[in-house]
């Protein structure tokens, strides 16, 4: 059972990140489109919790790191989603539950994962990191992702829960 978890984990990050880079452009505001491998990790971390989330975070963020178009050092995502997805589980450890809960956390992987990217970016001087447009990609990002919220984080509770043997059944959110 946990290996057919990893391949459905694996399954979700792989489409995530192809429609994130093939599609979604389509979609930007202002340069800014859905973080959706991002709302796929936020989902299996409260799926399988913290460990499950910050290795599904840096699997989903390294895939990003070396996909075509990247033009950022390798590992910037992969350590911000291993972030995002570790803080997700823990939110699922400490059973917050309901629709509410879960935008929060959404929004709490968003603000954590653009803030992480954008600091080790500065950090590593990357020239195409830019701090005064830093509050206007994080409130379209954030919106993206709600909306994505809604259709993904379902979904990958639902399919996650399929995939989970009963005694563990009342441990994955509903």
């Amino acid at each position: 059972m946990a290996g057919l978890r990893v391949a459905i984990a694996a399954l979700f990050l792989m489409v995530a990140v192809t429609l994130q880079l093939s599609t979604l452009p389509q979609l930007a505001i202002a340069g800014v489109t859905c973080d959706l491998a991002l709302v796929v990790v936020v989902a299996l971390g409260l799926a399988r919790g913290p460990e499950f989330g910050a290795i599904a975070g840096f699997t989903g963020g390294l895939l990003l790191d070396l996909a075509p178009p990247a033009d950022h050092t390798a590992g910037r995502w992969a350590l911000a989603f291993a972030l995002a997805g570790y803080v997700a589980g823990l939110a699922r450890r400490e059973s917050f539950v309901g629709p509410w809960a879960t935008a929060v956390t959404v929004v709490v992987g968003t603000v954590l994962s653009l803030t992480v990217f954008t600091a080790t970016g500065s950090l590593l001087h990357d020239p195409s990191v830019d701090w005064s447009s830093y509050g206007e990609r994080l409130g379209i990002a954030t919106g993206y992702d709600l909306l994505a919220a809604v259709l993904v984080i379902p979904l990958v509770l639902w399919v996650m829960r399929l995939v989970v043997p009963p005694g563990e059944r009342r441990r994955v959110l509903s």
